[in-house]
C-alpha cells in the first residue's frame, strides 16, 4: 500500500476553460492530489462544510459572490486551508489585497506556467502549516474581556483604561483599541506617537507584542490609530493582533468604539466578557439596547454580557437602576459616581485615576469594578 501524503485541493473557479487548466497542471505535476470542484461560492460552502482542504485555489469573481466578500466568506470558513487566489487581469490589486490579508499568494490566469502553479501551491501549504504551528504553540492564556460604549463619549475609555491599571497590580494585562477617539489611550497616558501595531502583517502576530507601550506599572498598552473611515482595521488583522495579545498576557482589555465594524465584530465573538458602558438617561439606555441587539443578532456571543453604569456628571432625575436593568436584560456590575475635575486631573498627569487618587469614591469604584471583574472570572474557571 502506498504511504505517499495525497494533498487535498478544492478549486474555487466558474470558468470550465480555467478549471480544466488547473486540474491539467496539477495531474501532470506527477504527485498526489484529491482534487474537488466548485463553481459557486454556494458550492463550496457545501464542500467545505464536509471537510477542510490542504489548500483552496479561489477565483474572486463567482456567479453568487465578487470580489471582497469571496475571499472574506471563504476565510472564514476554512481557516485552516492553505488559500491561494485566482486572479484576472482586472482584479489584481484585489488579489494582492487578499494576500496582505491572510491568502498566501495569487496567480494571474492565463499568464502563470504550469511550473509556477505547482510551486505556489507547495509555497501556500508550508507557508500555512507553519503559521498553525506557531499559533498553536503560542498557547493563548489570557481572558478578553472587551468594554464598549453605549454611545461615545460616555466614558467607556476611561473604564476600560482603569480597569486594566487595577489588574496590573497582580496580573500581566494589556489594554488596547481598535482606533482612538478623543483622547484615546494615547492621551490618557501621555503617549507622544501612536503604535502601528495594528498595521502588521497578520502573518506575523507575534510581532505586535514588540511595539506595545509599557508603562511603570507594568501595564501594557497599544493605542488605537485615529478614526479614519478609509483606513478601517481589516477583521482578519484584528483577529491576528487580539490573538498576538491573548498569547503574552493573563488579561487583554479592549476598548471599542461605539459602532458597527467588521474588526468590531471579530473581536465581540472572541471576548469572554463584554461589558457595555452607559449613562443613566434615557438616550444613553436606549442607545445601549439597540447596541446589545446587533450583538446578539449580527456577532453570535459566547460570552457573558454585562453594564457598568457612568455618572459623568450629578443629575437631578437620574433613571433608576432597576429600570435600566430590566430595560436592558443584562446585568449592571456596577456605578460609576461622578468627578470630572479628578479625570482631567489624572489625565493631565498621565495616571490612571485609581493610581492617582485610589482613596476617592470614582477611584475606590473603579477598584471595586475590577475585583468584581476578577472575582466572577475566578469563579467561572473553578466551575469549567
Amino acid at each position: 500500500m502506498s504511504t505517499e501524503k495525497i494533498t487535498s485541493v478544492l478549486l474555487v473557479e466558474d470558468s470550465p476553460a480555467d478549471a480544466e487548466w488547473v486540474m491539467d497542471c496539477l495531474d501532470q505535476a506527477g504527485e498526489a492530489y484529491r482534487i474537488e470542484h466548485a463553481s459557486r461560492l454556494s458550492e463550496a460552502a457545501a464542500l467545505l462544510a464536509a471537510s477542510q482542504p490542504d489548500v483552496v485555489l479561489l477565483d474572486l469573481m463567482l456567479p453568487d459572490s465578487a470580489g471582497w466578500n469571496t475571499f472574506s466568506e471563504l476565510r472564514q470558513r476554512a481557516p485552516r486551508s492553505a488559500l491561494v487566489v485566482l486572479s484576472g487581469m482586472g482584479d489584481e490589486a484585489l488579489a494582492r489585497q487578499a494576500v496582505r490579508e491572510g491568502a498566501q499568494d495569487y496567480l494571474i490566469k492565463g499568464r502563470t506556467p504550469p511550473e509556477i502553479l505547482i510551486r505556489s501551491l507547495h509555497y501556500a501549504l508550508e507557508r500555512q502549516r507553519s503559521l498553525i504551528r506557531l499559533k498553536e504553540s503560542l498557547k493563548p492564556k489570557g481572558r478578553l474581556v472587551v468594554f464598549i460604549g453605549a454611545k461615545g463619549g460616555v466614558g467607556a475609555t476611561t473604564v476600560a483604561a482603569n480597569v486594566a491599571a487595577a489588574l496590573s497590580r497582580r496580573l500581566s494585562v494589556i489594554v488596547a483599541e481598535l482606533e482612538s477617539l478623543g483622547c484615546g489611550l494615547a492621551g490618557m497616558f501621555r503617549i507622544r506617537s501612536q503604535s502601528d501595531a495594528w498595521a502588521v502583517d497578520p502573518q506575523e502576530p507575534e510581532l505586535v507584542t514588540r511595539r506595545l507601550w509599557k508603562l511603570p506599572s507594568g501595564l501594557r498598552v497599544l493605542p488605537g490609530p485615529r478614526a479614519s473611515a478609509d483606513q478601517e482595521i481589516p477583521a482578519g488583522r484584528a483577529e491576528a493582533v487580539v490573538e498576538a495579545l491573548l498569547g503574552s498576557a493573563e488579561r487583554v482589555i479592549v476598548d471599542l468604539a461605539p459602532r458597527t465594524s467588521a474588526a468590531g465584530t471579530a473581536v465581540l465573538r472572541r471576548a469572554e466578557r463584554i461589558v457595555v458602558v452607559l449613562e443613566r438617561e434615557p438616550a444613553s439606555v436606549a442607545a445601549a439596547c439597540r447596541l446589545l441587539e446587533y450583538m446578539r443578532e449580527a456577532c453570535r456571543l459566547g460570552g457573558l454580557v454585562e453594564a457598568v453604569v457612568v455618572n459623568r456628571v450629578a443629575l437631578s432625575c437620574p433613571l433608576p437602576l432597576e429600570e435600566i436593568q430590566r430595560e436592558l436584560g443584562i446585568p449592571v456590575l456596577g456605578v460609576i459616581p461622578p468627578n470630572p475635575d479628578l479625570c482631567l486631573q489624572a489625565q493631565r498627569a498621565g495616571v490612571p485615576i485609581v493610581f492617582f487618587q485610589p482613596e476617592s469614591a470614582l477611584g475606590a469604584s473603579l477598584l471595586d469594578l475590577a475585583d468584581k471583574l476578577e472575582q466572577e472570572a475566578l469563579v467561572t474557571t473553578q466551575r469549567a
